[in-house]
This record gives C-alpha cells, structure tokens and sequence, in this order.
C-alpha cells in the first residue's frame, strides 16, 4: 500500500506539473499537493458534519462518493499531454 500510494502520489505531481508552461512549472509542481493537503480541512470537517446523521460509514462513504465524484469530473477537464511539446510559455 505505501508503494501503491507514494506512485500514485508521484503521478500526480508529473501531471500537474505538465499542465503548464515552463516557465511556472515548478511553482505549479510545488503548489498542486499543497492544495491537496489544504483540501484534507474541508473534507474532514464535512465528515464530522454528517456524521452525527449518516453515521460513521454513511458519512465516510457520502465524503468519499463526493471527493471521488469531484475527482473525475476534474479528470475530463485535463489535456491529453502525449506527442505534445512541454518547452512552452504560459501567457
């Protein structure tokens, strides 16, 4: 598991970094798991919130049907990075 979860995070931060131009790539890189872990306060204060309706699984599994929900829509919005030129400028 601690190998499946340090590729996915790996992946993750090469992805990120390829969605934009060389020049703030690496502020891009280095900002992208920040959001992540700031997003950590929200879900977990939502899964408190529910809680106390849904239960504990309820709750967890509303928390995580909508991250993951959340997940894949972002997932249709990124460009296809294959076969394309990443020495680019942002504008």
């Amino acid at each position: 598991m601690l190998g499946f979860s340090t590729g996915y995070w790996a992946v993750f931060v090469t992805v990120a970094s390829e969605q934009f131009g060389t020049n703030i790539r690496g502020t891009a890189t280095t900002t992208a798991p920040n959001f992540v872990r700031g997003a950590v306060v929200p879900i977990t204060a939502l899964f408190q919130a529910l809680k106390g309706l849904l239960g504990t699984v309820g709750s967890a599994f509303a928390v995580g049907a909508l991250t993951l929900g959340l997940a894949f829509l972002a997932l249709r919005g990124i460009r296809e990075t294959y076969g394309k030129d990443l020495d680019f400028l942002e504008q």
